[in-house]
């Protein structure tokens, strides 16, 4: 009977030695999976690179100091000590149409230190205007969309000019003013002077601020400029709105007043939407970085505030939509420019 008992009980300490063998053995395992997950979502999203940021942030403004693009990029910089920890700083790079910075942009180094806005049309309308464009959106990696901006054409208020029937009866030939050579603020007027059948001159600016002064000064007839670039104008009356390139009019009540070119017999349907990238090989845990905190600085009330103080919309665009957008608009653009 001893035996018999000696026997069972070293059964059982056998069998609870297994048991906990396996166990542990489980447990080790889900350990190390977890861990393995949680680094790999580390890098993916939400957690701060290690060592990243480390010292200031440049960001690239590829138009002339004074319009919207700059501002909003000032905004944003502003805002930078307070998101990433570092200072930021804003160099504005105009020329052709922002492509110009946007080629060397390229070449930039891609640790996350500096970072370009652009404008849609920079993709979407650029490589088929200029032969030499030597970009695509495979060389960089966007960031996130800031804002999307319909375009208005404008008169001065000494041009006499009140409405598309005073430009039809002014005869002679109409130069209208845009910042940037293939800029959509030039293409949406075009498309309007093409479709009313009078004729046109088109007299580009490195940027919206010196279209503004030009067409103050009469050195231009009308112009296509953004709400917040014009909106203190027309509060004031020196420039008088003459429709918006937009299907439907805008809400807002700085906006809602001026027809759309639709209504008025055009169809045209052109806005300006723009975002932050880098270049192609910066890494992903720093690119995610930046898109997580952007992101989160773009819900700022004091970066809400100045888009709303400047008639802008926050459009907040991910990575994957930019993409999207980029392509399906560029498609269209194409066809456009062919004719």
């Amino acid at each position: 009977m001893k035996k018999l008992l000696s026997l069972l009980l070293c059964a059982g300490l056998l069998l609870t030695t297994a048991a906990c063998s396996n166990s542990t053995s489980s447990g080790s395992a889900s350990s190390g999976s977890s861990v393995q997950a949680g680094s790999s979502a580390g890098t993916a999203s939400g957690q701060k690179p290690a060592n990243f940021p480390k010292k200031p942030i440049t960001f690239i403004v590829p138009w002339a100091a004074g319009g919207t693009s700059d501002g909003q990029v000032r905004a944003i910089a502003n805002l930078g000590q307070k998101y990433f920890g570092v200072s930021c700083s804003v160099v504005n790079r105009d020329g052709a149409g922002g492509t110009i910075a946007t080629t060397e942009f390229a070449n930039t180094k891609a640790d996350g230190y500096t970072v370009c806005l652009e404008a849609c049309g920079v993709f979407t309308t650029q490589p088929f205007i200029k032969s030499n464009i030597k970009y695509s959106m495979d060389d960089f990696k966007p960031i996130i969309g800031t804002t999307i901006e319909p375009i208005v054409m404008v008169a001065s208020k000494v041009s006499g000019i009140k409405s598309l029937d005073d430009l039809k009866k002014r005869g002679g030939t109409i130069s209208y003013g845009f910042s940037g050579a293939g800029s959509l603020p030039q293409l949406s007027q075009q498309k309007f002077f093409e479709m009313s059948g009078i004729k046109s001159s088109p007299v580009p600016f490195g940027g919206s601020a010196p279209t503004i002064t030009a067409l103050l000064g009469s050195h231009v007839d009308v112009a296509a400029a953004h709400p917040g670039e014009i909106a203190q104008y027309v509060k004031s009356g020196d420039m008088i709105p003459l429709g918006i390139f937009s299907p439907e009019r805008d809400s807002r009540e700085s906006l809602k007043n001026i027809p759309t070119f639709k209504e008025q017999g055009y169809d045209i349907d052109m806005s300006v939407w723009k975002f932050l990238m880098v270049p192609k090989d910066t890494p992903d845990d720093i690119a995610n970085y930046l898109t997580d905190t952007l992101t989160k600085l773009e819900k700022d009330p004091e970066f809400t505030k100045y888009c709303e103080n400047n008639t802008l919309a926050i459009s907040g665009y991910q990575p994957d939509e930019i993409v999207e957008k980029i392509k399906d608009e560029a498609a269209v653009n194409k066809e456009l420019l062919k004719k």
